[in-house]
């Protein structure tokens, strides 16, 4: 039996140089663990000018993939390109080459996930993307592989460590989004446009990817609702450990009924639940099913490092599949009768902060709208008094439709003593 395997890298940026140097500095310990030699025959990239730590040698380097794609000693390609194109081409046509594909491009999967494990499996050969959520965190193994018996009913993640370390820093330190925005930049946790990362988008293609393997459905990050972290205030996250919560951007998908309800938004989670002390630039995925209850998968979540650890274990455990000859298709099974929850119907808690007149009757009024729309109030906080000004009133709700809180909400900030957009953050206990 051929116990070589040759790799081929598209892509030599963060993670592609890092996975790289890893699979040339290790050859020697993963042959002894393993058995297997992995030899990289190509790495493409348009840039070779910029600065690596290792520098592959020049008959090993390329600028045109298709000289990836089409070499047929190439047992196993790695794209690491990101983005639609040219990713979209490079991997349906490696793998209707025959050749498996290792892929970190959670934008791609999460629009094309389906499509392209059917190719692989006509083409009997496999698609491997552990690095497209949650970095070093094994999610996607331990869904397919280690929880195979369970029903999977919840899934709630920090998914972002962007997002994740800009609110920690509000919390603990007080200050704005705008410079906790600052500081996430200059110690190199954000991008200098991070709009995918505080919009909630790059959550939300994460949350798509395990939904889509945790329900058995096929989720696109198009079809729920996304919120991003901007607009929670300092006084929102006073409030929230007042109340005994913390804001976090959540990654949500839940099974209810014969639905699945998916959202990514900042929401107020117990200061007792587990990920309430996930912190930084750290990632965590809590999972509910039928036979292990419940548990936490954490660690890094960002970085070539993680990623490229991610990356190399795909590699290895399709590198054994290959050398045993025999193909084992993904059998991905959709649940036809699985469908997605509309937003109108999601049912939770809601935290709700108005800025109204100090005057008499003002809690009334807002109660009273609050109650003609079925909505309960569970708790109230209103500290300030100044009849001259506007202040904070907040409330906690007991569960309660989203289209009704939205209704509600809607009227109450026609209300003349209402002065600024009333703010909403969902719970989730």
């Amino acid at each position: 039996m051929n116990k070589k395997i040759n790799v081929g890298i598209i892509g030599f940026g963060t993670v592609g140089s890092s996975t790289a140097l890893i699979l040339h500095e290790k050859k020697d310990l993963f042959k002894r663990y393993t058995g297997i030699e992995f030899e990289i025959k190509k790495i493409c990239d348009i840039d070779w000018k910029t600065k690596r730590t290792w520098v592959p040698p020049k008959n090993v380097r390329t600028s045109d993939y298709q000289e990836v794609v089409n070499d047929s000693d190439i047992d196993i390609v790695v794209e690491l390109v990101g983005k639609f194109q040219p990713a979209y081409d490079i991997i349906s046509q490696s793998l209707k080459n025959k050749k498996a594909v290792v892929t970190a491009n959670k934008f791609l999967l999460s629009k094309k996930l389906l499509e392209l494990l059917t190719v692989a499996n006509e083409n009997n050969t496999y698609l491997g993307f552990e690095a497209s959520v949650a970095g070093a965190i094994p999610i996607i193994k331990t869904i397919r592989e280690s929880f195979a018996a369970n029903r999977i009913t919840a899934i709630i993640g920090i998914l972002n460590g962007t997002t994740n370390y800009i609110l920690s820093s509000m919390t603990e330190k007080h200050q704005t989004f705008s410079l906790a925005l600052d500081s996430a930049k200059k110690m190199g946790y954000a991008e200098s446009n991070p709009y995918l990362d505080i919009s909630g988008k790059d959550s939300a293609q994460k949350l798509a990817i395990i939904s889509t393997y945790a329900f058995h459905c096929p989720i696109s990050d198009d079809d729920f609702l996304i919120e991003g972290i901007d607009t929670v205030a300092p006084e929102d996250i006073e409030f929230a450990l007042e109340l005994g919560y913390r804001i976090k951007l959540l990654a949500i998908a839940k099974r209810v009924d014969d639905t699945v309800s998916l959202r990514v938004h900042p929401a107020l989670i117990p200061q007792s639940h587990m990920l309430s002390d996930v912190n930084g630039v750290y990632n965590a995925v809590y999972l509910e099913g039928d036979l292990f209850n419940k548990i936490l998968l954490y660690g890094e979540g960002a970085g070539g490092k993680p990623a490229s650890s991610a990356v190399v274990s795909d590699i290895i455990e399709i590198s054994k599949k290959l050398l045993i000859q025999e193909h084992f298709p993904e059998k991905f099974v959709i649940e036809p009768q699985t469908m997605i929850q509309q937003l109108d119907h999601l049912e939770t808690r809601y935290y709700l902060r108005f800025t109204a007149l100090d005057r008499p009757g003002v809690l009334a009024k807002i109660a009273d709208v609050l109650g003609r729309n079925n909505i309960s109030i569970a708790s109230v906080i209103q500290k300030r008094e100044n009849p001259d000004r506007a202040v904070p009133i907040v409330m906690l709700t007991h569960r309660a439709i989203e289209r009704n809180i939205r209704k509600a909400v809607s009227a109450i900030n026609k209300l003349s003593c209402i002065k600024q957009k009333t703010q909403v953050i969902r719970v989730e206990d």
